[in-house]
């Protein structure tokens, strides 16, 4: 018999594990989560499973359908510019607070950011999912550094559900790493005005952006749809009764 120590290991490795999976896109969206499968595959018993599908219904990651199941939540582009839209609003209340708080003549940047730029610059060009957690990260700081927890779990939320978009936006910008450089180094400095100014932009390129990522998403989606319509549509040509010739 398991103790409770041992039963919560099992739960937290199997929350980390599933979650990653979803964050990443492991799952196709709309693809359903079968429990046992899931159970099966991580060697545990059903319980813990169902246990962590509830609670990433419960951080918006998925959604269970009565009566259906678990399944991968699909986002549209509405949904991803409300989060984008909701993310920006935070990071600047955050600024504002720092701001406001900040006493003059002493500079208090943010020391936190020095080893994700120790990171970032290790290698030439950084995987885009590095540069998709690094960006999260730096929000979160901010909501850190303002001090209001529930704020910084409202980020931590977004960033789990943007994660996977924010990659793709990676994916298409030439040279992501130098405007993240670039806002870890006003951060570490303290210079919170410049920051604003550049989170400002980095949203507004996530818009410019989002139409475009949408399109690379949705295209492959229908390259399989079409591929297997004309692969039915060859079979029922091929297994159709000959037309005998007179």
């Amino acid at each position: 018999m398991l103790s409770k120590s041992d039963n919560s290991n099992i739960i937290k490795r199997v929350y980390q594990s599933l979650k990653s999976s979803v964050i990443s896109q492991h799952f196709v969206p709309g693809e359903r989560l079968n429990i046992e499968t899931l159970a099966e595959d991580l060697r545990v018993s059903i319980t813990p499973v169902r246990e962590t599908l509830l609670r990433l219904v419960a951080e918006g990651l998925i959604i269970n359908v009565p009566k259906m199941g678990f399944f991968m939540r699909t986002l549209s582009e509405a949904d991803i510019l409300d989060l984008y839209e909701l993310n920006h609003l935070l990071t600047i209340w955050s600024m504002n607070r720092l701001m406001r708080d900040r006493i003059p003549g002493l500079v208090a940047g943010m020391p936190e950011l020095i080893a994700l730029n120790k990171k970032l610059t290790l290698v030439q060009m950084p995987a885009d999912e590095v540069i998709a957690n690094s960006s999260g990260i730096i929000f979160e700081y901010c909501a850190r550094r303002a001090g209001n927890l529930e704020i910084v779990e409202q980020v931590k939320n977004i960033n789990d559900r943007l994660n996977h978009i924010r990659v793709c936006e990676s994916q298409m910008e030439c040279t992501p790493a130098v405007a993240l450089l670039a806002i870890i180094q006003q951060g570490i400095e303290g210079n919170y005005e410049e920051l604003q100014t550049l989170f400002e932009e980095q949203h507004n390129r996530s818009v410019i952006l989002l139409p475009h990522i949408m399109r690379k998403r949705v295209s492959p989606m229908m390259e399989m749809a079409e591929e297997t319509v004309t692969n039915t549509f060859n079979i029922d040509r091929c297994l159709a009764p000959r037309q005998s010739s007179k």
